[in-house]
């Protein structure tokens, strides 16, 4: 093995903090889930009482009306949730984007210190092979930097773009009222 016993253990102590940042982002957007579920349930069972309350007191005007409200109080707060739940997913993928970066430098790095360890120790035939190798490893690694950047920033941009569509939706859903006709005060019928 090409490694020094430093470089192992530096390269496991860096697999281990990425995976720990990895487990640490996951649990956190579990958390987050799960209180954004009970809250959107406590929230439901909270309108729903409101409904009823109405249909106990009979309020005739309230009942007929009931399913359009309904309707609309559901689709707004169903964005809602999708909107949060989106900023969610967007910031745990974000942090799995990094952590996958950082563990690939990992990687690089061991096969860095493997090249340079060859290179010193092998003929000048083998010391050009090993830093083309070593050239395209960078280069590799600045290709996958240059992913990584744009792959977050496109979640970046979805997240700002999410409310806008969700919004957008539920207008489009929001029923919208037929214009009432005037009534002719002289009573002649208009033809």
């Amino acid at each position: 093995m090409f490694l020094s016993a430093q470089q192992i253990a530096h390269s496991r102590d860096h697999t281990l903090n990425n995976l720990l940042g990895l487990s640490a982002a996951c649990l956190e957007a579990s958390q987050r889930f799960s209180e954004l579920l009970s809250a959107a349930g406590r929230d439901a069972l909270h309108h729903g009482s409101k409904h009823l309350a109405l249909f106990g007191h009979g309020q005739l005007e309230s009942m007929t009306q009931l399913p359009t409200t309904l309707w609309l109080e559901q689709s707004v707060r169903h964005s809602k949730l999708l909107d949060t739940a989106f900023g969610i997913l967007g910031e745990t993928q974000k942090t799995l984007l990094q952590t996958a970066e950082a563990q690939v430098r990992v990687f690089d790095e061991i096969a860095f210190a493997t090249i340079n360890r060859a290179a010193r120790s092998s003929p000048w035939e083998g010391e050009i092979a090993l830093t083309a190798l070593r050239s395209t490893l960078e280069n590799a690694e600045k290709a996958l930097h240059e992913i990584n950047v744009a792959a977050i920033e496109s979640v970046s941009q979805a997240e700002t773009e999410m409310p806008q569509i969700t919004e957008s939706v539920t207008e489009k859903k929001t029923p919208r009222k037929k214009p009432v006709a005037a009534n002719n005060s002289s009573g002649e019928e208009s033809a």
